[in-house]
C-alpha cells in the first residue's frame, strides 16, 4: 500500500512539474512526437484509464498524462545511465493494483518511482534533456515551452480573456 501511495503521489507530482512543446502532429492519434519516437492517443487514453481506475484520487487526466509521459522517456534515461531505472518486472510489482498494464502505464510507473531517487544533479540533467528535445504535441493538449521546461494546459480558441478594467472604471454601486 505504501507503494500505491507514493506512486499516487509522484504521478500527480511529475504531471504538475511536467514539461515540453507544441504544434500540430503529423496524425490524428498523435498526441506527441519527441525526438522522432511517436506517443499514440490510444497509449494516452489506455495509461491514463488504467491509472484513474486503480488510484481514483490520482487526479490524473490525459493533459498530464501525456506531460508525464513526455518526461518519461528522459526520466527513466538519466535513471538507467545512474542505475537507478527500474525493469518492467518491478514496475508491475509497485502497481499489482492494474492487473495488465499497458507500456505506457509501465513507463509512467517507472519514471514516477525512478524520479524520487535522482539526485539534485540528476535532476538536472532531465531537465536538460528536455530543453534539448524536439518535441511537437498536439495542441489539444497544451504546448511545450522548452526554455521554461514547462507544459501549459491547451486553450480552446472560443475562449476569449476578459479584458482587465482600470479600478477608476470599476463599477461602483448606488449609495441608498
Amino acid at each position: 500500500m505504501k507503494a500505491a501511495s507514493i506512486l499516487r503521489g509522484s504521478i500527480v507530482a511529475a504531471a504538475a512539474a511536467g514539461v515540453l512543446v507544441v504544434s500540430g502532429c503529423a496524425t490524428a492519434d498523435t498526441a506527441a512526437v519527441v525526438n522522432g519516437h511517436r506517443i499514440t492517443e490510444q497509449e494516452v487514453q489506455e495509461a491514463t484509464s488504467q491509472i484513474t481506475k486503480a488510484y481514483p484520487d490520482s487526479s490524473l487526466n490525459s493533459a498530464n498524462a501525456l506531460s508525464s509521459l513526455v518526461m518519461a522517456g528522459f526520466i527513466n534515461e538519466v535513471a538507467d545511465e545512474s542505475g537507478k531505472g527500474l525493469s518492467d518486472s518491478a514496475a508491475k510489482a509497485a502497481i499489482t493494483e492494474i492487473e495488465d498494464p499497458s507500456a505506457a502505464t509501465l513507463e509512467l510507473v517507472k519514471s514516477s518511482l525512478a524520479s524520487q531517487q535522482l539526485t539534485t544533479e540528476e535532476q538536472g540533467k532531465v531537465v536538460g534533456l528536455a530543453r534539448q528535445a524536439k518535441v511537437t504535441m498536439n495542441p489539444r493538449y497544451g504546448t511545450f515551452d522548452a526554455k521554461n521546461v514547462r507544459f501549459d494546459a491547451s486553450k480552446p480558441n472560443w475562449i476569449a480573456d476578459e479584458p482587465a478594467v482600470p479600478a477608476t472604471q470599476a463599477p461602483t454601486t448606488p449609495a441608498g
